[in-house]
């Protein structure tokens, strides 16, 4: 059973609702997971608009900086490679889990159909989040899998989709509680994805502090949800951001556990991590941080330190406290952004290729329930070669010209063995595109190859990445 009035999903007044955890409880409930929708995929029109609308105001209002084409690439790109993961290997294990748990060891009964529950499941899952959250902060191991998506130094919508698809193992148990509590596991799915679409527009540069711009309410809902004036001194790297504002749809949990920062209006914000570096592979921004992880955790002399490098802080070092110092926090005000200077017709190249592969993920999921087991483990096993070799010449290494035209070849090849696309249409046009592109090859990989030289030149130096101030 579910509502006995089932919502129109497809409908834009749902999708505006979703974005903005809006929707009526009754359109909440569900009492058999396999009549919750896919949320996400219903509210993502909006999400995209708000995107393109926010590009252009930043455009028109001369932050073009803030949304630089390269990094939404690299954007979209990181969370392809992450719902591929997810669903093609994840794919049910978490929710299996909760449903064991909800069935073998809950200790009350919550109606999913109940207002109570609704406010229960809201609350619980934004408290989950929190602890979670912090602790992707707090912990070397979970920051090396989390810092990916505050690497950016751009900060707008597109940043929502640079999650890590090397965090999915390490986040599931701290929503395990929610099933010994009684969460029907239903209710659990449909707020999951609901705290996860209103974190979309929160990743905001150009909507300024609501107090300013509705005096009085706008204080009021500040001083209770999570918005993008909280979430912008999340993604801050100046010293009163570091370890600030967890929340996702709700900010009472940092005002009640003392990790809420307010945003200064003297202090313009600097985004990425503390010790940014230049990556512009989907692969690389994941991979480097558990390579850094690895060096800090072998440099240290006793097996104490050893653990404690990945428990503690990613701050810490002997002898510090568990946090690190934070006198040692460096200071970013001021640092420049590292830009990427590609002709424009690499820079589309590189658009509409990394466009198909995320296209073949979606595509194949429209299709998931009719595949075997390992048409999807092949396609997620491209999409990573297919990241790997964009990575490549995103960041003017050689591999990356080789690889790409292994990529374009391999995708010839998988078209009669293993097809990406179910559709006949869609083959035909991905395919005349994949051709183009092998005929385009030779002018990439020359311009790749003087990219590499260049960097060989000055390996000392930042590579080619002119800066240009951030702020």
């Amino acid at each position: 059973m579910m509502n006995a009035s089932a919502p129109d999903t497809s409908s834009w007044s749902y999708s505006i609702r979703a974005n903005f955890y809006a929707l009526t409880p009754a359109e909440t409930y569900y009492e058999n997971m396999w009549q919750v929708p896919n949320m996400v995929a219903m509210a993502l029109p909006i999400m995209v608009l708000m995107s393109v609308i926010e590009a252009l105001i930043l455009k028109l209002t001369n932050r073009d900086n803030n949304w630089r084409l390269h990094n939404a690439v690299l954007n979209y790109s990181s969370g392809g490679l992450t719902e591929a993961s997810n669903n093609f290997i994840f794919r049910g294990a978490e929710i299996t889990l909760y449903s064991w748990l909800y069935n073998n060891w809950r200790l009350n009964y919550l109606a999913w159909d109940s207002l109570y529950t609704y406010f229960f499941a809201m609350l619980g899952v934004e408290f989950c989040y929190y602890w979670w959250h912090r602790a992707s902060h707090e912990t070397g191991l979970m920051w090396a899998a989390h810092s990916s998506h505050h690497s950016s130094e751009d900060f707008n919508m597109t940043v929502t989709a640079r999650t890590s698809w090397t965090m999915r193992p390490l986040r599931w148990i701290f929503f395990m509680p929610l099933a010994i509590l009684g969460l029907p596991p239903a209710v659990f799915l449909v707020h999951q994805q609901l705290s996860f679409i209103y974190a979309g527009w929160t990743h905001n540069e150009t909507v300024p502090k609501l107090g300013k711009v509705i005096p009085g309410l706008g204080h009021a809902i500040e001083f209770v949800f999570h918005t993008p004036s909280h979430h912008r001194v999340h993604h801050g790297a100046n010293k009163y951001c570091i370890d600030k504002n967890y929340g996702q749809t709700f900010i009472i949990f940092d005002r009640l556990f003392g990790t809420f920062a307010e945003e200064r209006e003297d202090e313009p914000l600097v985004y990425g991590t503390l010790g940014q570096v230049e990556h512009n592979s989907a692969i690389m921004i994941h991979v480097s941080p558990w390579v850094e992880l690895w060096q800090k955790t072998r440099s240290m002399t006793t097996f104490g330190d050893k653990v404690r490098a990945l428990f503690y802080g990613p701050g810490w070092a002997p002898g510090k406290p568990r946090l690190g110092d934070p006198a040692d926090v460096p200071d970013v005000r001021g640092r420049e952004k590292l830009q990427l200077p590609l002709p424009p017709w690499l820079s589309a190249y590189m658009l509409v290729n990394s466009a198909l592969i995320f296209f073949s993920y979606f595509e194949m999921m429209g299709r998931l329930k009719t595949l075997g087991t390992w048409p999807p483990l092949v396609n997620l096993a491209y999409i990573f070669f297919s990241y790997t070799a964009l990575g490549g010449l995103y960041e003017g290494r050689l591999y990356g010209a080789v690889l790409e035209l292994v990529r374009l070849l391999t995708f010839f090849a998988l078209s009669y063995v293993n097809p990406l696309f179910g559709g006949a249409a869609s083959l035909k046009m991905v395919s005349w595109i994949n051709l183009l592109s092998v005929f385009l090859w030779p002018a990439v990989a020359v311009f790749t190859c003087r990219r590499a030289g260049k960097k060989a030149k000055t390996p000392e130096g930042p590579g080619e990445g002119v800066k240009a101030k951030a702020h």
